[in-house]
């Protein structure tokens, strides 16, 4: 089942990482050797304590390691946990943050929502599992276009526009004079190779930008809707409530990512069921 990480755990990872461990076993043998074991051993502690707090606090670590505690285990669902770790691991700490937020507040509107119905109600099997393999569905959705929009982010993040309009521009400029000094075909077929390639470059990164932004507004309308989907849980009996609103914010998913794949630069994610990001421990 997944878990939630705790400074232990960061402690845990941080003292097993094997260059950390080489260090230490190195340390202590030189305090061995040195035979002022009594003097060298308690500074090797203390640099091992401010190594391993400072570790554990780091942000990147606490993101991998939370990562891989969410990870279910092994079973019906287990062909994503690779997948799910990969997407988790590579977020940007405040989208982390985010998915680990709603998923909390789905967690939590489902506890109440089984507090109010109580467990013995007629159908109320049913409607959780409905619920949940619901929520499970527009989560992962949610998550990976997470993962998309960090990805253009750090696209965009990477590419100098203004150095490529120059660039386009200078490209331009020397064609153009080529032409007029009546230079040679090769070097004219040259230089508008160098303009043609400029003007894709330009061209991609305008698109990117584009998708990047449909991407942020559709992760904003399915945050609400699932928030909308775990509160509604709380109040709704019915199934049918919850079917229309899963339709509606399916079909709405299924318009966008076709026009991501035309666009054409979304990572592909591979098989589109979902893992479920729901289950709680039950220990």
């Amino acid at each position: 089942m997944a878990q939630s990480a705790n400074f232990l755990d960061y402690v845990k990872v941080a003292f097993l990482w094997r260059w950390h461990l080489l260090a230490l076993g190195a340390g202590v043998m030189f305090a061995f050797l040195s035979g002022q074991a009594d003097f060298v051993l308690p500074l090797i502690v203390a640099g091992e304590l401010t190594y391993l707090g400072m570790a554990a606090s780091n942000r990147r670590l606490q993101k991998v390691v939370g990562a891989r505690l969410a990870v279910p285990e092994p079973g019906p669902g287990g062909q994503h946990a690779e997948q799910l770790q990969k997407i988790l691991s590579a977020l940007a700490a405040e989208d982390y943050e985010r998915f680990q937020r709603l998923r909390a507040r789905c967690l939590e509107l489902h506890a109440l929502a089984e507090q109010l119905r109580g467990a013995s109600e007629a159908g109320g099997e049913v409607l959780t599992q409905l619920r949940t393999d619901s929520l499970d569905r527009l989560l992962w959705v949610f998550l990976k276009l997470l993962y998309s929009k960090d990805a253009l982010d750090r696209f965009l993040g990477g590419t100098d526009r203004r150095s490529l309009v120059r660039s386009n521009a200078e490209s331009e400029k020397a064609l153009d004079d080529a032409k007029k000094a009546g230079r040679s075909e090769e070097l004219l077929r040259s230089l508008q190779d160098k303009l043609d390639t400029v003007n894709q470059r330009l061209a991609n990164l305008d698109r990117a930008s584009e998708s990047r932004d449909l991407i942020a507004a559709e992760i904003d309308r399915i945050e609400q809707k699932i928030t909308a989907i775990s509160e509604m849980s709380v109040s709704t009996r019915g199934a049918a409530d919850i079917s229309a609103q899963v339709d509606s914010i399916a079909a709405g998913v299924s318009v966008t990512q076709q026009a991501l794949r035309d666009f054409d630069v979304i990572p592909s994610l591979g098989d589109e069921s979902a893992p479920p990001l729901l289950q709680q421990e039950t220990s």
